[in-house]
């Protein structure tokens, strides 16, 4: 059994990430500060965690890494993405895990599509056929809640079938599923790495990129994430946490 822990996952992705060139991190106002520290919305002075941003290189596929680690009260909820460039069609990937105590999580792992699975079969198959066996390994197992069907099915809709996401659960079924999330993130780290993603139309894959990304992070498609996060640091923060995690850092 794999005895990291969600943290350790987290720090794990980020340091694969980082090490492979194809990131810079951004500092906050401070030299080696996060790029925003977040406070709670009812108590300032107490810290809510914080959000780091990394852009990507400009010879690479990556347009930014973004890593929000929120902290409200006992909850943590550890958010990290990697977005391709907006003109071009490297999927995006999500990871995320939530603890409470005393012993439950929620994670998920996902390469978000950025193209129709119709007229781009064969870029399906580049994505998505290495995530078989690992897709298979942790939702072929009845014992883990992430074999049941998706908790929110409009939002499903905007992300992938090879997508693992669990219910609400506990630590030992994470220790069974992490070693098969470690394997998302290796795949997508070696596709961010491969030539072959340009679009066709690189203006119109960034217009299709802002909608589904619109969409992905809307209010009314997820309510009980976002209020979860207007809670904790107030509206404005939590819009800017938003559109710092949404808004491309490149044009192309």
């Amino acid at each position: 059994m794999n005895a990291e822990s969600p943290a350790e996952f987290v720090d794990w992705t980020i340091a694969a990430a980082s090490a492979s060139g194809l990131l810079e991190e951004l500092p906050g106002a401070e030299p080696e500060a996060p790029y925003l520290e977040l406070t709670q919305a009812e108590a300032p002075e107490q810290s809510a965690g914080h959000l780091r941003l990394w852009r990507g290189t400009a010879t690479g596929t990556i347009d930014r890494m973004v890593y929000l680690n929120l902290v409200a009260g006992p909850v943590n909820t550890r958010l990290l993405f990697l977005f391709g460039r907006p003109g071009n069609t490297l999927p995006h990937m999500h990871a995320q895990t939530v603890t409470f105590p005393p012993d439950g999580i929620v994670y998920n792992v996902d390469l978000l599509p950025r193209l129709d699975p119709v007229e781009h079969f064969d870029w399906f198959e580049r994505v998505y056929s290495g995530l078989r066996r690992p897709y298979r390994r942790a939702t072929g197992n009845a014992e883990n809640s992430c074999a049941q069907a998706p908790a929110n099915p409009a939002l499903a809709v905007l992300m992938s079938p090879w997508g693992i996401a669990s219910q609400r659960t506990d630590r030992q079924e994470f220790e069974r599923v992490e070693p098969q999330l470690r394997e998302y993130i290796e795949h997508y780290l070696e596709l961010a790495a491969a030539p072959g993603w340009e679009a066709g139309d690189p203006a119109a894959q960034a217009d299709r990129d802002a909608q589904h990304l619109g969409l992905f992070f809307s209010d009314e498609l997820d309510p009980r994430a976002w209020t979860g996060v207007y809670r904790v640091v107030g509206d404005a923060t939590g819009q800017q946490i938003k559109a710092t995690i949404a808004t491309p850092l490149s044009n192309t």
